[in-house]
């Protein structure tokens, strides 16, 4: 899981050098695009030409929605605000999904964890620092994305019993491509030759890290395997640093404590069934 994430991490890097030249959501069309094209052939040896129609259509077509605001977000974020910044707001996910859970789900959250949640979202409130000065659009972008991708995250408890780990990496790529092609193909530019080598590397990586994420929850609950998201957060400062010679400030290293300390809090009460209503 740590490689995973590291992998995507160095992909969200990419993608911050990737659009200075080309769209973000022209980069997102293709990347969804070669997902369902690399996985198509798995899936149908395994289950047959029938597992190509999404079932139930309706929560797989809203979790393509949130992946889609999520990511998409996320890759126009990234040109306006640091790479660190804007993968600490997306880290408000798990916060999301622990706030909505009773009333969507129907599950119990004890007191402990709803001022895990009060103490996240001020953690979120201190990275943003809504002085109103300055182009604040794309942290508030950022956190958008983050709460999308909470959404989306929710839709996959709700799925899981319907559909297997690869058909659902499947799903999300053709129905996040279907939806981006009104606007993916027309907001394109042809590659410079220049750029081909870091494009082709963005893309081995989107689709290693696919790979090593479903692999994880294969081998691990998902309860361990959570705390080991948060390499994503350090791998992403240090390319921030290294490449673009940005580092958070300390406000910002306050606010992204207690964003990481809040969600391992929530991982490790996700991790006692006894403890469900902590």
């Amino acid at each position: 899981m740590a490689t995973a994430v590291g992998v995507n991490a160095t992909k969200d890097g990419l993608i911050k050098i990737l659009g200075a030249s080309y769209d973000p959501i022209f980069i997102l069309w293709v990347q969804m695009l070669i997902i369902s094209l690399i996985f198509m052939p798995f899936i149908v040896s395994r289950h047959g030409w029938n597992v190509i129609l999404p079932k139930p259509l309706g929560l797989q077509f809203l979790r393509g929605v949130f992946v889609t605001l999520g990511v998409g977000g996320f890759y126009v974020a990234v040109q306006y605000i640091p790479l660190a910044d804007t993968t600490a707001l997306v880290f408000v996910a798990p916060l999301v999904v622990t706030a909505l859970s009773p009333f969507v789900l129907k599950e119990t959250v004890g007191k402990t964890r709803w001022l895990a949640i009060i103490f996240g979202f001020v953690g979120v409130l201190i990275i943003l620092r809504p002085d109103f000065s300055g182009n604040r659009f794309g942290y508030y972008l950022a956190l958008g994305a983050g709460c999308s991708l909470g959404l989306f995250y929710m839709i996959n408890r709700t799925l899981a019993k319907y559909t297997p780990p690869f058909v659902a990496v499947f799903y999300m790529g053709i129905t996040s491509s279907i939806l981006l092609t009104p606007l993916g193909p027309f907001r394109g530019t042809i590659p410079q030759y220049e750029d081909a080598l870091l494009i082709l590397f963005f893309f081995v990586l989107t689709s290693i890290g696919q790979v090593l994420m479903i692999t994880a929850f294969r081998f691990a609950p998902a309860s361990t395997i959570a705390p080991f998201q948060y390499v994503q957060l350090l791998v992403a400062t240090a390319f921030g640093w290294y490449v673009f010679q940005a580092f958070p400030d300390q406000w910002t290293w306050i606010g992204i404590t207690l964003v990481i300390a809040a969600g391992l809090f929530i991982a490790y009460c996700e991790s006692q069934p006894l403890k469900k209503a902590i």
